[in-house]
């Protein structure tokens, strides 16, 4: 009898585990017309835009000369460091020089506020900037020549926040690409869904606010506690009453080449902050995943009426093959070194997530941090 019960909830699952994936691949598609519907701003304030660095990334060049060339009317560009010597900051200057019309400064402060080394690097800025809209950059990350603009007409009466979905490309060794299929088959996916359903959620790699909101909403003491900034920023917003808006427009970074290690310790960090910022996505996540679901239907195979090896094969296939679709469809890039770069990352995260309930100390790039630590 039990293994009977046992056989049907497993069955049940894996119907409605697939049902939800197949939803979030089609909400996916359909995103970019729902949402640039939502993109009613007219007008064009000055912005101020802010990208803190530190090390020097893959192709960052060509990301700093994305922003100097926006297509926008007026605003102004500023790049914050720890101190004077973080070697990224010779990059931004070179850039710079090449589009002398463009207003730029370098802001230089050792700030240690916060837990998060990308909010202290934000401090100084967000008191110099010369404008209230506020739009941060990771160095990284690449724009279209018209993306500031773009969203900026989403931030209309009601939003306190406008994210991008950020996409990984140009992968160039494994640990490159399992990281590229967890970015983009994975988080770029949910994101796209979340923002279908009206869910908003924190992306770092570009945010774009009124700074006049932010202070409202507490300012860097309401998040100086959160590992992620970018989430407990839109969570701080949410509670004056502004929403999250996940734009249609997509920012892409280049991965280049990876360490497996980094990649781990970086998602690692990630699931630990879904942990604390969102506990209940976080109890459900392994078990919405393709080998989990795969392992339910094998299972229930006898309820579905097939064997246990096709009913689990099967599923791994039609979750990969959808996956292809999406990826493919949507340009982010896909090859044959995709499929196995998405099975490992179906292992890696549960193992992620085993591991999330239990490490004590996360690393932000080589910094070491306690979890659940809180600034001084």
């Amino acid at each position: 009898m039990t293994a009977a019960i046992v056989a049907y909830v497993c069955a049940g699952w894996w119907s409605l585990s697939l049902l939800l994936y197949v939803g979030s691949v089609i909400a996916a598609f359909a995103q970019p017309a729902a949402l640039r519907r939502r993109a009613t701003r007219i007008d064009q304030p000055p912005v101020s835009a802010i990208v803190p660095v530190n090390r020097i990334d893959a192709e960052m060049e060509a990301a700093f000369a994305s922003l100097f060339a926006q297509a926008y009317p007026r605003f102004e560009v500023l790049v914050s460091a720890a101190d004077e010597s973080a070697p990224a900051l010779a990059v931004a200057r070179t850039v710079a020089a090449r589009h002398p019309r463009v207003p730029f400064r370098v802001v230089c402060q050792d700030t240690r506020v916060a837990v998060s080394p990308k909010l202290n690097n934000l401090v100084a800025p967000l008191a110099a900037a010369a404008h209230d809209i506020i739009f941060v950059k990771d160095s990284s990350f690449h724009l279209k020549d018209h993306e500031l603009a773009a969203l900026v007409r989403y931030a209309a009466p009601g939003v306190g926040l406008v994210v991008a979905p950020p996409i990984a490309t140009k992968p160039e060794n494994f640990a490159a690409e399992i990281e590229c299929a967890i970015l983009n088959g994975y988080q770029a996916r949910l994101m796209l869904a979340a923002s279908v359903l009206g869910i908003g959620i924190g992306a770092g790699a570009i945010m774009l606010f009124d700074r006049r909101d932010f202070e409202r909403a507490g300012g860097v003491e309401a998040i100086a506690w959160a590992i992620g900034e970018d989430h407990a920023l839109a969570q701080a917003l949410g509670r004056i009453g502004l929403k999250t808006v996940i734009a249609a427009e997509e920012v892409t970074q280049v991965l280049g080449r990876r360490r497996l290690a980094d990649v781990w310790n970086r998602q690692l960090r990630w699931m630990v902050w879904r942990r604390q910022a969102e506990p209940w996505a976080f109890y459900v996540e392994p078990f919405a995943g393709a080998l989990f679901t795969a392992l339910a239907g094998a299972v229930g195979a006898g309820v579905l009426g097939a064997p246990a090896a096709l009913v689990a094969a099967g599923t791994l296939a039609v979750w990969l093959a959808l996956e292809a679709q999406l990826v493919a469809r949507k340009g982010w890039g896909w090859s044959w070194r995709s499929v196995p770069a998405a099975l490992c990352r179906e292992v890696m995260m549960p193992a992620l997530w085993i591991r999330a309930w239990t490490v004590r100390t996360i690393y932000w790039g080589e910094l070491p941090f306690e979890v659940g630590r809180r600034p001084a």
